[in-house]
């Protein structure tokens, strides 16, 4: 329940930012008008370049003070950048108050140190107002970020700060007062398209606003700064209205409601997981193209090398990454082994290197009893059965051939022309029978040699899964309490592994 009290305050709160909106509107548009169109002349001049320009940067500046006080988390990052804005402001009215008039005013002036105290305040608050919003973000996307960041600082520097370099004279403390202004801009803006990188491009309205108002005030820097060259660039006051353009769109940003919070995204395929370092590269590519028929100064050359560092390093996390998922989908989460997609890539490669001399073996396993097992001792310590008779087979198959489970309580091993195959299956028949809560579990199974018996992956599979639902059909059948090695081939493996010992009751589970 509101209180009284509470609804005077939220109502003043109301008001006063109705106030400043009205100001910033009105302000902007009487100064734009003016400067633009000629609007009021004489009679309005004096206020168009005097204390409206500065009450107009001043309400800007408020705004952002104010919503800081009902702005949660981001409550930091929009004081500072209210901050930023009063600074700007303070500057402004020392101008108007002691530079305006003077035929010969200072460079560098306490108005300048003012003006660039705006760029690392504004880029505090841009940078608080990421971590306000971004919840646990991949690797990935704080590098997309990062490209996106440090070529759009190397565009910059290459097309602003490369000319005004080039265009700038005058003792050493005027050029670096005119270098940073382009500095600031370029800092400012390589944030914002950052953290637009950082968002998949998905733009909300206050980071929209912000990069317009930023924008706006960059190409006012740049054209304040070529009003002093020789290339023609029309003087006057037309470029003051795009100062306040900047401060009514950074004013208006405050007020935006909270944007989406910036996070993960499902990962994309092709082209698009590509998209941010393909095109920055390409975009350093043409730069680089451009340093053999213009002059490039050392930090546009060091901010194109930095952005090709982070591609590489993006492309490189990509790389593991992609490694990992494959990994992960070549690998059963349940048992370890090998997943059925493993099988089916590698098998086919498998099957095609076989030759008489150096034959391959696949045997397909399928555990009897195990649903019984499951359905009376539940899901769980069905997966946990699982996972101990995935374990035993891997240590029978380990050095002769790998081990893969593709589904269910079905596994598959693909044994090297190196394995004695009558051997290999009565133990890992063995490994794959268990007792456990009175349920006997236990494998039938089919085998297959290629080439003698089927001349590619998908015949010998076939081939394989006829035997061992045949052995499965006839153990059910018989009621047979333990398994009997089946007939495996021409070469008379059937009969040498019926003269071979049941299994080994010992290596039984109790």
């Amino acid at each position: 329940m509101t209180t009284a009290g509470e609804g005077g305050r939220t109502s003043g709160v109301w008001a006063l930012r109705f106030v400043l909106a009205v100001a910033i509107a009105a302000g902007t548009l009487v100064v734009a008008a003016h400067d633009w169109l000629g609007f009021g002349g004489g009679a309005v001049a004096d206020a168009a370049e005097g204390w409206l320009y500065d009450a107009v940067v001043v309400a800007a500046g408020a705004t952002c003070v104010l919503r800081s006080r009902s702005a949660g988390r981001e409550r930091t990052a929009w004081m500072a950048i209210g901050a930023s804005i009063l600074v700007w402001a303070a500057a402004e009215i020392y101008w108007t108050v002691a530079i305006v008039g003077d035929p010969s005013p200072p460079y560098p002036s306490p108005a300048d140190a003012g003006y660039l105290a705006f760029y690392p305040l504004a880029a505090l608050g841009l940078v608080l107002l990421v971590r306000a919003r971004a919840e646990e973000i991949e690797w990935r996307l704080w590098m997309d970020g990062a490209i996106a960041a440090l070529g759009t600082a190397a565009l910059g520097t290459a097309f602003v700060f490369d000319f005004v370099a080039d265009q700038t004279s005058g003792t050493a403390i005027q050029v670096a007062t005119t270098l940073a202004y382009p500095l600031g801009d370029i800092l400012l803006l390589s944030i914002v398209v950052g953290v637009i990188a950082l968002t998949g491009w998905r733009l909300d309205r206050a980071w929209a606003l912000l990069l317009f108002g930023l924008a706006a005030m960059a190409a006012a820097d740049v054209a304040y700064t070529l009003q002093s060259t020789d290339l023609g660039l029309p003087e006057g006051l037309w470029v003051e209205p795009l100062y306040l353009v900047a401060a009514a769109f950074l004013a208006v940003a405050a007020w935006q409601s909270r944007g989406a919070s910036i996070h993960s995204r499902p990962r994309s395929r092709g082209w698009r997981e590509l998209m941010v370092p393909a095109v920055f590269a390409g975009v350093m590519i043409g730069l680089s193209g451009m340093q053999f028929v213009s002059s490039a100064t050392g930090l546009s050359t060091a901010l194109r090398a930095a952005t090709m560092v982070a591609i590489i390093v993006r492309l490189a996390i990509s790389d593991r990454e992609n490694k990992r998922l494959l990994e992960q989908v070549r690998t059963d989460p349940l048992t370890g082994l090998a997943s059925r997609g493993a099988l089916q890539v590698d098998l086919e490669g498998i099957c095609a290197k076989a030759t008489e001399e150096q034959p391959i073996s696949i045997l397909l396993f399928d555990l009897n009893g195990f649903k019984s097992y499951n359905d009376t001792c539940g899901h769980p310590a069905g997966d946990e059965l699982l996972a101990d008779l995935g374990e035993r087979l891997n240590a029978v198959v380990d050095g002769v051939g790998t081990a893969y489970r593709i589904g269910g309580d079905e596994f598959c091993v693909v044994l090297g022309a190196e394995g004695d195959l009558a051997r290999f299956t009565r133990e890992a028949a063995i490994a794959l029978t268990t007792r456990r809560n009175g349920v006997d579990v236990s494998a039938a199974w089919g085998a297959v040699s290629v080439p003698a018996e089927a001349g590619d992956s998908h015949d010998a599979m076939q081939l394989a899964d006829v035997r061992m639902y045949a052995q499965k059909e006839g153990r059910r059948a018989a009621r047979q309490e333990e398994p009997v090695v089946p007939q495996l081939g021409p070469q008379g493996e059937a009969e040498a592994a019926a003269a071979e010992p049941s299994l080994d009751k010992r290596t039984v589970d109790a």
